[in-house]
């Protein structure tokens, strides 16, 4: 048996008003079980057999800390144990971002590299190997704090922890990447004709995640460091993107009386210079801020977002001002739909909406003299009816039974020589009576 004593403060010496006093918090009674028991809930204690007290030792507490125990089993006296813990916290993170060369034209490869910045904001890191993870970490009870440690009061509801003054901040694996200088704390990017040798740091899978391994580092709290994940060649082409939206964009309107902002038009409705990267890489791209240069200029930023190994991802960087584009649709005809219902028992046809069927157009115009390699995509609410140059058409089917009309998107990829170009569609939809 272990008997912790209390610790009291010595009168003699002045108390620092920003500190709490310090006391004991336990006595451990050891025996075939050991049980812990905190000094100030004692009001006696009585050995029921004759014992000896083989070592009585001071541990100074403060009142308003917690402390989690581990006690251990089979340990000799002055040996060194090793202890590891796995737990979540808050604190540690990466962000990514993407820097993207491009030095030949037509393009056909690109210079990609990932940048990680880290922050640490949670303990002083030495030596430390960090685990930076792409995918989708999933865990949603991150805030619930386990039965062991948690407060008195602290309430779970449908098995999730309610704390009412809990914040929290992302977990140190966040869904983006980056690259950049180990060491280099707010580095900043200076695009060079010149680039790197390849390289990529050692990478690892783990069920569906894929973690990037770096070096040991030295991080105090505060402190950020960037650091090259990748950099790596990969198949690139140049592209014009357009994904026409079913909802007219509304114009601005003034600010009213209540100091409202207007809506914010996109920066463009339109075509968009776009790059094409097919990952040839053994990892999948992380999403991500990307900057590209041609050579030493830069030509625009856009979001890289998750690309699996093998796809092919398609980055936005500036609206199109060589190859534009019209769109506009009509309507071409509509019939009634009726339906039998029950009144006053007998039958009755009531009219419940229309089939309208619609008819769009597309209308490209390519100024340069030579052809350009384009993405159209055009979402509707019905069911496409035909569609020209081979269109490829992905039909989602309504959420709910009651809802009439599935979800339907044509994707035109073509290449489109200097001059004009139309695109045309058809289809149908149910609309309600109002």
């Amino acid at each position: 048996m272990r008997v912790i004593t209390p610790l009291h403060e010595d009168p003699s010496i002045p108390r620092d008003p920003q500190k709490s006093p310090s006391r004991v918090a336990y006595i451990a009674l050891e025996g075939e079980m050991t049980a812990l028991v905190r000094t100030d809930q004692i009001e006696r204690l009585q050995f029921l057999e004759p014992a000896t007290l083989k070592e009585v030792k001071e541990t100074p507490m403060p009142l308003t800390a917690q402390w989690l125990a581990v006690l251990l089993d089979g340990v000799e006296d002055g040996k060194p144990v090793r202890l590891g813990v796995a737990a979540l916290e808050a604190g540690l993170r990466w962000d990514a971002t993407y820097r993207l060369v491009i030095n030949e034209r037509p393009v056909k490869t690109a210079r990609l590299e990932l940048v990680a910045t880290i922050d640490n904001q949670l303990a002083p890191l030495k030596e430390t190997t960090l685990l930076l993870a792409v995918g989708v970490p999933n865990f949603p009870y991150r805030m619930q704090l386990a039965s062991l440690i948690a407060p008195s009061g602290y309430r779970r509801e449908f098995g999730m922890a309610q704390a009412p003054a809990a914040r929290t901040q992302i977990l140190g694996v966040p869904l983006a990447g980056g690259l950049g200088g180990l060491g280099e704390r707010q580095a900043e990017f200076v695009a060079e004709v010149a680039l790197p040798a390849e390289m990529e740091l050692p990478s690892a899978e783990a069920a569906q995640l894929v973690f990037y391994e770096t070096p040991p580092l030295d991080l105090k709290v505060g402190e950020r460091a960037s650091l090259v994940l990748f950099s790596q060649t990969l198949p690139c082409r140049e592209v014009f993107e357009w994904t026409i939206d079913e909802t007219p964009i509304p114009l601005p309107r003034p600010a009213g009386g209540e100091g409202r902002m207007p809506p914010i038009r996109p920066l463009a409705t339109g075509f968009w210079y776009a790059l094409a990267l097919r990952n040839t890489l053994k990892v999948p791209l992380t999403t991500g801020i990307a900057t590209a240069y041609q050579e030493w200029r830069p030509i625009g930023q856009g979001l890289l977002t998750f690309t699996a190994v093998g796809d092919e991802a398609i980055l936005r960087l500036s609206p199109a001002t060589e190859v534009v584009g019209d769109h506009e649709e009509r309507e071409v005809s509509r019939t009634p739909v009726t339906e039998k219902r029950r009144a006053d028992k007998a039958e009755e046809t009531v009219q419940v909406g229309w089939t309208v069927t619609i008819e769009g157009t597309v209308k490209i115009r390519n100024t340069r003299n030579e052809p350009v390699a384009i993405i159209v995509r055009r979402t509707m609410t019905g069911e496409v009816l035909t569609v020209s140059d081979k269109g490829e058409v992905k039909v989602t089917p309504p959420l709910r039974a009651a809802d009439r009309n599935p979800t339907s998107q044509i994707r035109w990829q073509l290449t489109v020589p200097s001059g004009e170009k139309t695109l045309t569609y058809r289809y149908r939809k149910f609309v309600p009576m109002e």
